[in-house]
């Protein structure tokens, strides 16, 4: 019997849950189609729905302590509805009072302070504690930063001002981040959910099967494809691992590649998908806020580097396959192309659909909404086996989406709390005037720190969170040393990406070590040694932003396929094969080549040309050498 209740109490929460993210869905469906309610209101009802599903989406009666845990998750919830309900009530009195001006009532003091501790528990279950850490050091420094020498002296501010800038202003909780968040994110976050619900993934498996799989190393070169393709849409590298990985990973181990090779390329194939539009990862729409221009151009920017990614990763692949002698299964079936894209091929045009309206000038909110609805409308139209299910894809979609951006929402809320402080006391244009003292003047010394820091704080915070506060503090320091602010913010956005795959937390390649059986640490050094090109690409757009799409046509063309020799270069360098095995010299002249042809500038392409030709001729000179010779 009390097994029974049990499993009805289970269902009931469950089914309340499931309630509570389809009215989110359809909310920001609504909101995205016919425009949003005024700011006061729809933010705060955006992280109370977050919350609410991020607290009891995971609760089961069946857990130890769940007595416990039902009892916080009440009173968490309880505070959230009453902290974010308030605002939504006041919507209109709070966007009219004078801000600094009118006081705040103790209610309103008990109520912010409410809303940070949830936020701050919020952070802890689902981003773990470095978060927290890191957001209270920041509180605390806004209290009690007066008795720190300079350069981190302020001139220190009451509580109840802090409380205000958090809860009742626009440049804490409420900031930029949970804004774009509300408006944008969300509805990419719920395009990807409903792709993955309708078998998309399975789409682009069989498709790139169909491209790659005859082609020598063709699993790891289907993982890549695969995996690009959906992770440019979903804009989540630990989901996709978890999704696409689950089939790709035992694929390439079957085929030859050693376990942790087979986990590094689909962890490094997964993370490239944060770096390629149209979707990339939740810190790009933040970054289009940032700037203040559309999120097209920053898909414009951000494609060529993309393509130079997965060129890369392709490249590594195939020579690894060819050093391991990897031959393709000659009696293996393999899907048809056509006969994919005849079956299926109806799930390409709402992501035609998507780049088109967001190229045209559409705003991301009412694209990512009329992308949805084409998929919902091709499935009904074109797949008869899906049909019945209609109802169910839109249902499950509508529940998926909401449990998918909840980490993505409290750490852009504790974002916006630390871009708030940082704003309050001043400290983020102390801190890029230390950055600069410190480095010289130097660009390299500059960016190599930024980078370096992005990967710290990449050890306990998700990208999003990275990007904001590197952004506030280290932007106007890249900025100020000549480099424009897209290729500053993108190099940024590159750091934090980095720390996918970068040890000692590295979630993608973890992820992808757990479904390999294999080493996470080597797991971790494959992935860098297949994705060497994440870290050497932003330091090249940002000496010549002509990678990024800033120049003339012809310097465009012109870096762009000097970088792609450089890649490929790169590649060889990192497995240490072309042709044949390469030497430890070899190898060290190959990888210098790939930097110089890398490099924007005419000097270095010649040299890196030289290089790189004195690379092959040598190579194919020994190779033929050595066929004589058998």
């Amino acid at each position: 019997m009390k097994t029974h209740v049990v499993e009805r109490a289970g269902l009931a929460v469950r089914g309340a849950v499931s309630i509570v993210a389809v009215s989110m869905s359809l909310y920001h469906l609504y909101v995205g189609f016919f425009g949003q309610p005024i700011t006061e209101f729809h933010r705060p009802l955006h992280l109370l729905f977050a919350l609410v599903v991020l607290f009891w989406v995971d609760f089961d009666f069946r857990k130890p302590r769940s007595g416990r845990r039902l009892a916080s998750n009440a009173v968490f919830t309880l505070a959230a509805v009453v902290s974010c309900g308030y605002l939504m009530i006041e919507a209109t009195a709070v966007s009219e009072r004078m801000v600094y001006v009118d006081p705040l009532t103790p209610g309103v003091m008990a109520l912010s302070v409410a809303l940070i501790v949830v936020i701050l528990e919020a952070t802890r279950r689902s981003l773990g504690w470095p978060l927290v850490i890191l957001t209270v050091l920041f509180l605390l420094y806004a209290i009690f930063g007066k008795y720190l020498p300079y350069p981190f002296w302020h001139r220190g501010y009451s509580i109840q001002r802090i409380l205000e800038q958090m809860y009742l202003t626009l440049d804490g909780i409420w900031g930029t981040p949970v804004g774009v968040s509300a408006s944008f994110i969300f509805l990419f976050v719920l395009f990807g959910a409903f792709l993955s619900e309708s078998g998309t993934g399975a789409f682009f498996s069989d498709f790139a099967n169909g491209l790659a799989g005859r082609t020598i190393g063709g699993p790891a070169k289907t993982a890549v494809v695969s995996s690009a393709m959906m992770s440019m849409l979903s804009g989540s590298s630990t989901a996709n691992v978890v999704t696409t990985g689950s089939f790709t990973i035992p694929a390439m181990k079957k085929s030859g590649y050693p376990a942790h090779f087979a986990a590094g390329v689909e962890a490094v194939a997964s993370t490239g998908g944060l770096i390629t539009p149209p979707v990339m990862g939740a810190a790009a729409f933040i970054m289009a806020e940032f700037l203040g221009i559309p999120y097209a151009a920053v898909m414009k920017a951000a494609a060529l580097p993309a393509f130079l990614y997965y060129l890369a990763v392709y490249f590594v692949v195939d020579f690894e396959a060819r050093r391991l002698r990897l031959m393709p299964d000659k009696d293996a079936e393999f899907p048809s192309v056509f006969a994919t894209l005849r079956r299926n091929g109806y799930l390409l045009l709402p992501v035609f659909i998507l780049i088109y309206a967001l190229i045209d000038g559409y705003t991301p909110a009412i694209s990512a909404v009329w992308a949805t609805l084409a998929l919902l409308a091709c499935i009904a139209v074109f797949d008869r086996s899906n049909r019945a299910r209609l109802h169910r894809i839109a249902w499950q979609g509508c529940v998926d989406g909401p449990k998918l951006i909840g980490p993505i929402v409290v750490a852009c809320a504790v974002g916006g709390m630390i871009a708030g402080i940082l704003l309050l006391t001043g400290l983020g244009y102390r801190l890029s005037l230390i950055i600069l003292a410190v480095s010289g003047g130097s660009l390299f010394i500059t960016l190599f720190l930024t980078v370096l820091v992005a990967v710290i704080l990449g050890m306990g915070m998700p990208t999003s969170a990275i990007y904001i506060v590197l952004a506030v503090i280290l932007g106007p320091a890249i900025e100020k040393l000549g480099v424009p602010a897209l290729a500053a913010h993108l190099l940024i956005f590159y750091g934090a990406t980095m720390s996918n795959i970068t040890p000692p937390l590295a979630m993608a390649s973890f992820a992808a070590a757990a479904i390999a059986d294999t080493s996470p640490w080597k797991t971790s050094w494959s992935a860098i040694r297949i994705g060497a090109v994440v870290f050497l690409v932003p330091f090249f757009f940002t000496y010549g932003p002509a990678l990024i799409g800033i120049g003339s046509l012809g310097q465009v063309i012109h870096v762009f396929l000097t970088a792609c020799c450089g890649v490929v270069l790169l590649a060889a360098a990192a497995v240490g094969w072309f042709i044949q095995p390469l030497s430890w010299i070899m190898r060290l002249v190959a990888f210098s080549a790939a930097v110089l042809l890398m490099d924007p500038t005419a000097v270095t392409d010649v040299a890196g040309a030289a290089l790189g030709a004195a690379v092959v001729v040598i190579v194919v000179l020994r190779h033929r050498a050595g066929q004589r010779q058998t």
